[in-house]
């Protein structure tokens, strides 16, 4: 398994991902995860998990990612190419013959096309040239035609290679409509939630948005919500606390920072902000995917407010949890009265908690996935 980082700690949406396919993966065989150390990564941990753990260090220079584009011939895809990557997963696939390769995320692929295998898996986190081409529409000038570029060599990219894996995994229906290239056998595979306990409600009207707060979508998120929904929701709930929570704020982000309003950057641990928030927000306006994040909020029994964008691939969770709106007063309107009334906020998160247990486990997501990989177990 090759993967982008080292999936532990499991403090993001990939890695959750990630960590939980190896983790099933290490029930059917030997596992071997190559992977990326940012140096914050569990290797002691991962190999308790019974997982033979190759790490390469993380670093990004100029030389290496101007020969990672001329291989992978995608600017962010050549960013995790490196030739260190490519001598580990080698020098592993020579060990013994490999009954499964299974590789996350469309970046990564350019390392493995040489890795002959029994079967071959390719799980795509997003369809990255559909993700990158919504950049691009939320963008003007040169900023725009750079990204319509990157998103045509991603195309490019899906279109040559895709069709060497025996299946290739999405998580929503919404991502398969969006890949256009042939590939032998699509499996949806959304995303899920080790279920945990309920948290005890917000005592405070705190508002949380959990994500990783350098990525493009999730800075003009925050941008949005800090400069033009906020505003509307102190008109009527003049105590309320927003708390943007999540590694490296881009400088934007920063900026929103004041008496209203708390940007944390990197945290150990989410839950404690989740524990002060009675509502958690997703207003994201580009992306793919599926929210993680939504369902970690869900799933301790905090209802979340979301926009179209920001809840696709969990239309089911509408209602039971989640809430949507798309424009700044109906944003902020949903969010205030949310506020304004503990008791609704509460029954909603429990409901979405329970929504989550019954519908959105890791087990239960990942089941296309494990039924094509046990007859090479």
């Amino acid at each position: 398994m090759i993967t982008k980082f080292l999936p532990l700690p499991d403090n993001n949406g990939g890695h959750q991902r990630s960590l939980a396919i190896a983790r099933r993966l290490a029930e059917l065989g030997d596992v071997v995860l190559c992977g990326y150390d940012d140096g914050t990564a569990d290797r002691d941990g991962l190999r308790d998990l019974g997982m033979d753990v190759r790490a390469v260090p993380w670093r990004v220079t100029p030389a290496r990612t101007a020969r990672g584009v001329l291989a992978a011939q995608s600017v962010s895809a050549g960013r995790f190419w490196s030739a260190a990557m490519v001598k580990a997963v080698r020098d592993a696939a020579d060990e013994s013959p490999v009954d499964l390769l299974q590789v996350e995320y469309q970046q990564m692929v350019p390392l493995v096309l040489d890795v002959p295998a029994k079967k071959s898996i390719l799980d795509l986190h997003n369809v990255e040239s559909a993700l990158v081409d919504s950049y691009a529409r939320s963008r003007s000038g040169v900023s725009a035609v750079l990204y319509r570029a990157e998103a045509g060599a991603l195309r490019r990219m899906e279109r040559r290679t895709i069709g060497a894996f025996d299946h290739v995994v999405v998580v929503s229906e919404q991502e398969r409509a969006r890949l256009t290239a042939e590939a032998r056998s699509i499996l949806v595979c959304p995303n899920g939630r080790e279920p945990s306990a309920v948290l005890p409600d917000a005592p405070g009207a705190a508002v949380a948005f959990v994500a990783t707060m350098g990525w493009a979508p999730n800075v003009d998120a925050a941008v949005w919500l800090g400069r033009e929904i906020w505003p509307q929701v102190l008109a009527r709930v003049p105590e309320a606390r927003l708390l943007l929570v999540g590694k490296d704020p881009a400088p934007a982000v920063r900026a929103l920072a004041d008496d209203h309003v708390e940007v944390t950057g990197t945290v150990d641990d989410v839950s404690p902000f989740l524990a002060r928030a009675r509502v958690v927000v997703a207003p994201l306006r580009a992306g793919g995917g599926t929210r993680l994040k939504i369902m970690e909020a869900l799933d301790v029994g905090r209802p979340v407010v979301a926009t179209s964008v920001g809840s696709e691939g969990m239309e089911d969770l509408v209602g039971r949890g989640v809430l949507v709106a798309d424009t700044v007063p109906a944003l902020a309107g949903t969010i205030a009265d949310l506020l304004l009334d503990p008791a609704r906020a509460a029954a909603l998160g429990r409901a979405g908690h329970d929504a989550v247990v019954a519908d959105h486990t890791w087990d239960a997501a990942l089941a296309p996935l494990l039924e094509a990989v046990r007859p090479c177990s």
